[in-house]
């Protein structure tokens, strides 16, 4: 009777090892798979250094675009100058 208990206890303490394999091994090939899932799509390194020279180009656009309506500003103001110059003259 001792062997079938100590039997029933080999066998027990196996299934619980073989479980608990099973389930340390599907954690850990979970655990990679989300790794690199969040390494190549979720941090998105492709999409940053994309934002980030999307960002300098609206800055350089704005610059630009303040730099022209000075420019067209100050020949308006040249202009209504001209023209002023132009009405005394006659």
């Amino acid at each position: 009777m001792a062997e079938k208990d100590q039997s029933a206890e080999k066998q027990l303490s196996d299934a619980i090892w073989g479980a608990v394999s099973k389930v340390v091994l599907a954690a850990a090939l979970i655990g990679s798979g989300l790794f690199a899932g969040y390494y190549n799509w979720g941090h998105a390194t492709e999409l940053e250094q994309t934002v980030a020279e999307r960002k300098d180009d609206i800055v350089k656009l704005k610059n630009e675009r303040e730099t022209l309506s000075t420019r067209i500003a100050r020949f308006q103001r040249d202009l209504e100058v001209c023209q002023k110059e132009l009405k005394a003259d006659k």
